[in-house]
């Protein structure tokens, strides 16, 4: 990893790029400020909470980290000048290097695989821990079945599951179906766990292939940087939760080795190039559009050629890219035209509206997201990230925002690894998801960036320092390298495993309960909390899933029953108009919240008495919950074979008597606590219900 100033293509002689250095200015700004702390003052929503705590700890911790380490540095400089530091840095850069790239790249890929498969089978037990990935899998079990869609009918709300629609022609999940089919594909070879960390090995190997390319006089620096993103605890624990944004990943990575490849002249690689960007877009569409504007700056910004030439070998490439993206793209309008009625409707807008979108505009929660709210949530991503990222005391994107200040000049490599990194942020803040879930999701897929560009700038700042500087005769350059050095070193063998470990025992300890195993074939009920009962019996019978979020945010839990109950009843069975529900998010009055139990939170007007009729709903509830989604895609399905354990949501005695009559070969038994928060238990029908539902 050298570091002479005179011999960097990445630090070299002054320029005037005032973008540049002002989008420096903005991204020091946006993580060494609290301004994600606006995004609490306009929302309460959960999500705009839990990023804010989320960015609240991760500043505390790295202001803290970050100020040990360069003391910790400076003064070590003192006693370790003998040991030449910069030099011994050199030398471990050099030992990379002597790798033939190839297998360096391979063997990096294997490491980080293995580490994430490791990961997900001990830590995790093999399950995913977020129910994105878990509708996912319901689908795949249906796609490895040869089937596009589960079954649908009247008895649909016992199985429908969040972030899933039913449509005229089968059960979906929400989102485009390019990781189904990835995991499905690891169903049909004997397990889907090996998705995620070959996934990840993917994303490894190809990084540290166009690592090289990108920066040609700095393989040191390349060769660091992959070896980061190999052990990268962001990267690896979100592969080995069954995420599709580590699918995202291994295309991006992909692309962009095509796309540097495609320099050489080989139009082939133009066409695997856009055949990767059709593959993202068809598991993220708006990562897809990402990547491909990522892949038209590469080739943009090529070698130095003249400028007629770079026109021509781009109108080449992208036609070439658009022969390779094209099957991608007909299939999954022919998927999005089959199940949600038009080639350009997916699954997201399908089932929450309209508001679904990019854009400044109100999100489908009835929460305004504007630009001050896509500033404070890109300073909540970017301050979490510089902590997720490689866990180190030094936030990273700290060092990244000082490197575009400082430095005097970008390289070609160094430019173009910029855009893949600053891009993605920018695209994201015109989007109103943020979500917080091991880090920030929405930035994972564009991790292989964020880890060279952490290097290259680590790197150029040290460059920057000269080895003269002393200050009592403590040497700051060495300072830096060693506060840089052990920053690394804690991230890697102490921090980022610690985060890993963290995400098993109690974290999420509901998503890797057992699916009960029992003598015969079964019906296991489990007993989930009243508004997702309430939620999953419209949204099964049509009902836009803003609208239920709008009622059940804007009502009580109980008139949501009464409107439930009609809403669902077969035409002719209905009684009279429907109750009269508030489906406005800008109306004043608001019901309170009341937490029944750990997760299960139900509205009610505190002016109003609370009917009696919906007590048994309750009561249920206060022994605990248990949510079906991580049990029902490891279990019979609906429309497959099986003689085992058939997972479905308890609806109250009444309504499951309808299930068990048309399944009289299955033995009923209900899951379920027998005391608050206690353990999980598999108990017969007649004394679950007994226990649940007393009153019924």
């Amino acid at each position: 990893m050298k570091t002479n100033q005179q011999s960097s293509s990445h630090v070299g002689a002054a320029d005037r790029d005032y973008t540049r250095r002002a989008i420096g200015l903005v991204l020091l700004l946006l993580v060494a400020l609290p301004v994600y702390r606006l995004v609490g003052a306009s929302n309460t929503n959960k999500i705009a909470s839990d990023v804010t705590d989320a960015a609240d700890v991760s500043r505390t911790l790295l202001l803290l980290g970050t100020l040990i380490a360069l003391i910790f540095g400076i003064a070590a400089s003192r006693f370790l000048e003998r040991l030449d530091v910069e030099g011994k840095a050199a030398g471990f850069g050099h030992w990379l290097v002597s790798f033939r790239l190839p297998r360096y790249a391979l063997i990096l890929a294997l490491i980080s695989a293995l580490i994430c498969l490791g990961f997900s089978i001990i830590v995790l037990d093999g399950k995913p821990n977020l129910i994105d990935a878990m509708v996912q899998l319901t689908q795949a079990r249906y796609a490895a079945a040869k089937q596009l869609a589960g079954p649908v009918g009247d008895l649909s709300p016992f199985w429908h599951l969040p972030n899933s629609i039913a449509t005229p022609n089968g059960w979906v999940s929400q989102y485009p179906p390019g990781h189904v089919v990835l995991l499905a594909l690891g169903m049909l070879v004997g397990s889907a766990v090996i998705v995620g960390p070959l996934l990840v090995g993917v994303t490894v190997f190809f990084t540290a292939l166009s690592a090289d390319r990108l920066l040609p006089e700095h393989k040191a620096t390349a060769r660091f940087g992959a070896l980061l993103l190999a052990l990268s605890p962001f990267l690896i624990g979100l592969g080995g939760a069954f995420m599709n944004h580590t699918a995202a990943a291994a295309f991006i990575s992909i692309a962009v080795y095509a796309a540097l490849r495609r320099a050489e002249g080989n139009f082939a690689w133009a066409v695997l190039s856009g055949a990767a960007v059709g593959a993202t877009f068809s598991v993220r569409p708006l990562t897809g559009v990402v990547a491909a504007i990522i892949v038209a700056a590469i080739w943009l910004i090529p070698p130095k050629i003249p400028t007629r030439r770079v026109t021509s070998a781009f109108v080449t490439s992208a036609l070439g890219a658009v022969l390779g993206g094209a099957p991608f793209l007909v299939l999954l309008g022919a998927y999005n035209s089959h199940f949600f009625g038009s080639p350009l409707r997916f699954g997201y807008s399908a089932l929450v509206g309209p508001l679904v979108g990019p854009g400044f505009h109100r999100d489908p929660s009835g929460n305004w997201y504007g630009l001050p709210q896509a500033i404070a949530y890109t300073s909540s991503d970017l301050t979490t990230l510089s902590l997720y990222l490689f866990e180190t005391p030094i936030p990273t994107c700290i060092i990244v925002a000082l490197f575009l200040l400082l430095a005097p000049r970008l390289g070609r490599g160094t430019k173009i690894i910029a855009i893949w990194a600053l891009l993605p942020v920018l695209a994201n803040a015109s989007y109103w998801h943020h979500g917080f879930f091991m880090g920030p999701r929405m930035l994972n897929e564009w991790t292989p960036a964020w880890a060279l560009l952490t290097v290259i700038s680590a790197v150029g700042l040290i460059s920057l320092v000269p080895p003269r500087w002393q200050l009592g005769g403590y040497s700051l350059r060495d300072g830096l390298v060693i506060a840089f050095a052990g920053a690394t070193l804690a991230g890697v063998f102490y921090l980022g495993p610690q985060r890993l470990e963290r995400y098993g025992g109690p974290y999420l300890a509901s998503s890797r309960v057992r699916v009960p195993t029992t003598p015969s074939p079964a019906l296991v009920f489990v007993h989930g909390g009243w508004p997702t009962r309430l939620a999953m019996r419209l949204i099964a019978r049509g009902m836009r899933q803003d609208s239920v979020e709008a009622a059940l945010a804007l009502n009580s839990t109980c008139d949501v029953q009464q409107f439930t109950d009609w809403y669902t009843a077969a035409p002719g069975a209905r009684a009279g108009d429907p109750p009269a529900m508030n489906f406005d998010f800008s109306s004043g009055e608001r019901p309170a919240r009341m937490e029944i139990v750990r997760g299960d939170e139900i509205r009610y007007f505190e002016s109003r008495p609370f009917p009696r009729a919906c007590l048994p709903q309750v009561v249920s509830d206060t022994v605990g919950i248990i949510d079906t989604a991580p049990l029902m895609w490891q279990a019979d399905l609906p429309g497959l074979p099986g003689r085992g354990t058939m997972v479905v949501r308890d609806l109250g005695p009444a309504r499951n008597a309808a299930l068990i009559a048309r399944y009289p070969d299955r033995t009923p038994m209900v899951l379920l606590r027998r005391e608050k928060e206690g353990r999980v238990e598999t108990v017969s029908y007649a004394e679950g219900m007994k226990l649940l539902w007393p009153n019924e």
